[in-house]
């Protein structure tokens, strides 16, 4: 796989962080290269119309479909998830935060999820990406929330029916850390069997792999 990174996770506009403009003949190129699948990250919040309700700007939801196509079209598996976007689930797995959090992790994911209901296996969708209070050790607090956030996100793709019923979908341990992930993920419940993927980063040693 090969990550797509800083190009529709930026906030701002898909070319904020200094990326070109993702083209099919890039992700021809991925391919040619032997790769078979590609994770695009990608940003919602810069993209809603209608900031009280969390309506997703059809502009925006289109061009996320054409990034997928160029990837599903030539036989590539694609993800795509919401991202950092400025931090308002990633950094915030608080109960003072939850209830908002959810409502608006329900209502992007729906949209999402209708968007692209009729695609096939070849896409997949990862609920989060790093979500973390701090980089210490999560307390129980920050545990229940995290995980409440891969809960919303599954449910609220399953109850858009469709190929939704059984997508594959991708579900984030505490920061996405492979150590915390052992002690403590526990799986959403899942409403159908064998359609749910667990996510890691490893990043050790820190020094050579970032």
């Amino acid at each position: 796989g090969w990550n797509l990174g800083n190009s529709l996770e930026a906030t701002g506009s898909e070319t904020a962080w200094g990326n070109p403009k993702t083209t099919q003949s890039l992700i021809d190129l991925i391919k040619a290269s032997g790769f078979d699948a590609v994770r695009i990250p990608c940003s919602w919040s810069t993209y809603l119309e209608d900031e009280t309700n969390y309506v997703i700007k059809d502009q925006w939801l289109s061009r996320v479909k054409e990034v997928v196509d160029y990837c599903v079209s030539i036989g590539m598996y694609a993800i795509i998830n919401i991202h950092w976007d400025g931090g308002w689930l990633e950094n915030n797995p608080v109960y003072s935060k939850q209830t908002e959090i959810n409502k608006k992790q329900k209502a992007l994911w729906n949209q999402i999820a209708v968007c692209f209901r009729d695609y096939d296996e070849h896409l997949l969708f990862a609920g989060t990406n790093e979500v973390h209070f701090d980089y210490g050790t999560p307390s129980s607090e920050n545990l229940t929330v995290q995980m409440s956030f891969n809960q919303t996100f599954v449910d609220a793709v399953r109850e858009t029916g469709g190929k939704n019923a059984w997508r594959n979908l991708i579900v984030q341990s505490y920061n996405t850390n492979i150590d915390l992930a052992d002690k403590h993920l526990v799986m959403p419940t899942a409403l159908v069997d064998n359609r749910l993927m667990a996510e890691v980063h490893y990043s050790d040693p820190y020094d050579f792999t970032l």
